[in-house]
């Protein structure tokens, strides 16, 4: 976007300069909160670098907004991510899901534009966990419409895993991995394992493998694939990407 020109200033902020969010709300005519949203998410540049804090002062600096963020008005961020074993869905342990957001771990794929800066990063929440144990997708949103969808028990959505067991699986087995809520069936079978593929409404760390264990089977590894209509695919193991604003769970 094209910098209008600035308005007068008093003789204190030609000295001190003003917040960018006010420089912000200047160009883009819209409201503090709103000018404050788009710098927070990313999409500001001061001199051709990205400034995500509201307070930065600036005076007679070039101001870039990506085109994104017009009016003021951008989309609130939601990621998804492929998980890898050993990482957590908790912010306070130092293994967290978050260490992937880097440069080098997003996808090809993502098509945003977006930049996803330390403070925006620390924003995202964590929805529908998954055990440390576990692999493949999880969300993590800023968004709290979206949060509550996800989180959401009076309709929750449809989760589909792909978990291996040591061995085969009997049909008794099989039933009994089969309550109610619960749909499992043989995806691959060898003499040493067989793949299992299990849907159910809603998610809780440890239901899968409950289930699994009290079925008499011992479990080797957990991968959730989809989420609702979001599937993990083609995310390699611990890349990253944003959720386009017409993607849908």
């Amino acid at each position: 976007m094209t910098e209008p020109q600035a308005a007068p200033r008093s003789a204190s902020e030609r000295a001190e300069g003003i917040r960018l969010s006010k420089r912000v709300a200047e160009i883009l005519k819209c409201s503090r909160s709103e000018a404050e949203q788009v710098i927070v998410g990313g999409w500001v540049k001061v001199n051709n670098k990205v400034v995500d804090e509201p307070a930065h002062r600036v005076s007679n600096e070039h101001i870039d907004i990506h085109s994104t963020a017009q009016r003021g008005k951008v989309p609130l961020l939601t990621v998804i991510l492929h998980k890898t074993a050993g990482q957590s869905c908790l912010p306070h342990l130092k293994a967290n899901v978050w260490t992937s957001f880097t440069p080098e771990w997003r996808s090809k794929q993502d098509r945003s534009g977006i930049t996803l800066t330390p403070r925006l990063q620390k924003i995202l929440q964590c929805a529908a966990a998954l055990e440390d144990a576990a692999t493949g997708l999880v969300v993590l949103s800023e968004d709290p419409s979206m949060l509550r969808k996800l989180q959401d028990d009076r309709s929750p959505l449809e989760h589909e895993l792909l978990a291996e067991v040591h061995g085969s699986v009997s049909d008794e087995q099989l039933r009994a991995m089969n309550p109610m809520g619960l749909k499992t069936s043989i995806n691959s079978e060898n003499p040493s394992k067989t793949g299992l593929r299990m849907a159910f409404k809603g998610y809780q760390p440890g239901y899968a493998a409950g289930v699994i264990e009290h079925a008499g089977l011992q479990l080797v590894g957990l991968k959730r694939s989809r989420m609702g209509r979001v599937l993990l695919a083609p995310l390699a193991p611990g890349q990253w990407r944003a959720l386009m604003p017409y993607e849908r769970f």
